[in-house]
């Protein structure tokens, strides 16, 4: 697929009111969004929302790295990134959490309806040299509803001939004011996968998760709704999917926030991530000419 230039989304869709077209210094496009509900920011690069501002609280949904890369080719580490086909590391060495987050999407749809949301799809296609390092053949669309309440979904077409396996995840790093006066509540009875314990399976605590070092965990049967309490802002944020019965839940801490080049060394206070998934015993097997269809919605409200 060869991509779309500023000047042809612009003439496409550039007409539907409060979406605009621009591309940083590196060349990247995104689309800005303003509506009566709030203002987002979209990359092509990643097909991923990169922020998202309730008019109402006017304190952004979203962490975004003050060191992340905005490169062709890379990750952006902010926002919510689409890990996908595969969460977590390949076992063949190709890199962690999939291609798509590094590809430039294209713009299918945009439309904003009569109660002022504004509703934007894309999509991205696997390629010879994608099928390297995952060797089937797929369609991938996203679709980002902007209103009062964020909501993503991943639909995940099978175009081969036969069946093909997936892990994926919707990687979103939420803002908060002080991780360590943060708790999420919801995922009390369910048994995880800990990652900073060598992946040991762990059962259920029946207590609501706090941080006080790395955390790193895959959730199991997960149900919903699951809620980040931040007391600090006053505020909370409600979440519940479908299509998914695993999520993640991810601080790096002080160690692992110094070896990432594209993070903040300090920025761990700043952020957590809660992600819906289809990873671990989650895994899903998609069928030759069928499709899967994983989604999100994030509720902002006031504490």
């Amino acid at each position: 697929m060869s991509p779309q230039s500023l000047s042809e989304l612009k003439t496409q869709f550039g007409q539907v009111d409060g979406v605009t077209f621009v591309e940083r210094a590196a060349g990247l496009p995104e689309i800005h969004i303003e509506n009566r509900f709030c203002e987002a920011v979209i990359s092509l690069q990643g097909g991923q929302v990169l922020s998202y501002t309730q008019k109402a609280d006017d304190r952004d949904l979203l962490f975004c790295s003050k060191n992340a890369y905005f490169e062709n080719g890379k990750g952006i580490k902010g926002g919510a990134p689409i890990c996908w086909p595969w969460f977590g590391d390949h076992p063949d060495g190709p890199g962690a959490h999939g291609f798509a987050r590094k590809t430039l999407w294209q713009v299918d749809q945009i439309t904003a309806d009569e109660c002022g949301v504004t509703e934007v799809t894309l999509y991205t296609n696997t390629t010879p040299e994608t099928e390297r390092d995952w060797p089937y053949q797929a369609k991938l669309s996203t679709t980002i509803r902007l209103g009062k309440w964020l909501s993503i979904n991943l639909s995940t077409t099978n175009l081969g001939s036969e069946s093909l396996p997936l892990t994926q995840a919707i990687h979103t790093y939420f803002k908060v004011a002080d991780i360590k006066a943060v708790k999420v509540t919801g995922l009390e009875s369910h048994a995880y996968y800990d990652k900073v314990q060598d992946f040991a399976l762990i059962p259920a605590s029946d207590r609501e998760i706090t941080f006080s070092g790395e955390l790193d965990r895959i959730y199991q049967g997960t149900a919903q709704p699951i809620t980040i309490i931040d007391d600090s802002l006053a505020r909370k944020i409600a979440i519940t999917s479908e299509g998914s019965n695993s999520t993640i839940v991810w601080n790096p801490w002080i160690d692992k926030s110094i070896a990432m080049p594209d993070f903040g060394d300090d920025e761990y206070h700043q952020m957590l991530c809660v992600e819906t998934a289809n990873a671990a015993d989650d895994a899903r097997q998609i069928d030759p000419g069928a499709t899967h269809t994983l989604a999100v919605t994030y509720r902002l409200e006031a504490l």
